[in-house]
């Protein structure tokens, strides 16, 4: 597994459980995401969108359980069985 594989995967399963993640983090733990595989990519877009998007967080309690169900997802995309 590669290191922005490993990162993806733990921020996935972090914000999964109920954490947060920030836009800055993201990008210093994965400064080139096109150098990413598809379905690394996919995990950093819906990582980037929940970092982009805590006013909608913030009035939408659906949309925060939406979002965490799409970590859940993208953890069994990469996981070596999902693919």
């Amino acid at each position: 597994m590669t290191a922005a594989r490993t990162f993806l995967v733990n921020a996935l399963q972090r914000v999964a459980d109920g954490g947060d993640i920030d836009e800055a983090e993201l990008e210093t733990a994965v400064p080139d995401p096109f150098a990413l595989d598809d379905l690394e990519k996919s995990a950093w877009e819906e990582l980037s969108h929940w970092a982009d998007d805590g006013d909608i967080r913030a009035r939408d309690e659906r949309y925060v359980s939406y979002k965490r169900d799409r970590m859940r997802e993208c953890i069994a995309m990469l996981s070596p069985e999902g693919k």
